[in-house]
């Protein structure tokens, strides 16, 4: 019986969702502790690798895992794998693209709205039982009139600015794939290059992969090239940030507040200066997570590995990464 390896760790609750959607004719093991020595251990018996977490597939896990087929990603990300290894192999890769895409972008819309009327401190406000409701509103920012610059114009990126559209905003995009003169106008977007998108926005969202060209994209040099009081908010990968910058200007007050739903390194150590700011919102990567959204990403992460095991690789070739 082939053995797929989950690996991350997850907890019972979240196993039982998992194990209900998992195919008839394979079996299912996953990590006791997300770690990359127990990863190892595992990955000597595992035929497939269904990839979720911060746990590397590096050469010295591919090196372990003699049996493997085909690694197949819960949602597209890639920065943990080790592509070039596995390239050489022979060992393909499949992602399950698009499958997050409105759940990340619900959250990214969530996130510049809470940050804008200060939710969680005027939640903790009324709760404590102070009704200063004029002293708060003025605090308060509408999105309405707001420039918003989009940098990543992929699946996520495309349904934010759809959803976006109703509130009245002006919406600027920036990608290495420059969308055609009709896309742009069906989507009431204007193309800037970064310069020259930084220095015009009000709020900032971050949806481009992580690449070496990406990374730390928005430091300390960008955020001063924004204007005083812009907002921004990553619900990407946390590593297009350089976040001593950011604080930096958090505690300042030149970034107004920011919306974060991924850091350089997750978990967040509890030392880490943000979890100290009023003015930024944090949530643990969950932004690609509903019920709806994780049992669909399992429901199609599994389909694509029991075709894969039949032969059927015409029918998930759109999927293929490599």
């Amino acid at each position: 019986m082939p053995v797929i390896l989950l690996t991350n760790k997850y907890s019972d609750k979240v196993l039982a969702v998992v194990r209900r959607e998992l195919p008839i004719g394979f079996e299912f093991i996953s990590l006791q502790s997300a770690d990359k020595n127990d990863l190892i251990q595992k990955a000597a018996i595992a035929d497939y690798f269904l990839v979720s977490g911060r746990v590397s597939i590096d050469k010295d896990v591919i090196e372990s895992a003699l049996k493997l087929k085909m690694i197949q990603r819960t949602g597209v990300g890639t920065d943990t794998i080790d592509i070039e290894t596995l390239k050489n192999k022979g060992i393909p890769v499949y992602v399950n693209a698009g499958i997050n895409s409105i759940s990340v972008a619900e959250h990214t819309i969530m996130l510049i709205l809470s940050v804008l009327r200060h939710l969680t401190a005027v939640n903790k406000s009324v709760k404590t039982g102070n009704w200063s409701k004029n002293d708060i509103g003025i605090e308060c920012n509408s999105l309405h009139g707001k420039t918003v610059g989009i940098i990543g114009i992929g699946n996520i990126g495309k349904t934010i600015i759809k959803m976006l559209q109703p509130f009245g905003v002006t919406i600027l995009y920036h990608d290495i794939l420059k969308l055609t003169k009709q896309e742009e106008i069906e989507l009431k977007i204007q193309y800037c290059d970064l310069p020259e998108l930084y220095k015009k926005i009000d709020i900032l969202s971050l949806h481009c992969p992580l690449t070496p060209q990406t990374n730390e994209l928005i430091g300390a040099q960008e955020i001063a090239s924004m204007k005083q009081g812009v907002i921004i908010i990553n619900t990407a990968r946390g590593k297009l940030i350089e976040e001593t910058a950011l604080y930096n200007a958090l505690r300042s007050g030149y970034v107004k507040g920011a919306g974060l739903d991924v850091f350089s390194n997750e978990p967040l150590n509890n030392d880490n200066p943000l979890l100290n700011l009023d003015n930024v919102i944090l949530t643990p990567h969950i932004g690609g997570l509903t019920l709806e959204t994780f049992i669909k990403m399992m429901r199609d992460a599994f389909e694509n590995i029991k075709l894969f095991q039949n032969g059927n690789l015409d029918l998930i070739e759109d999927k293929k990464l490599q």
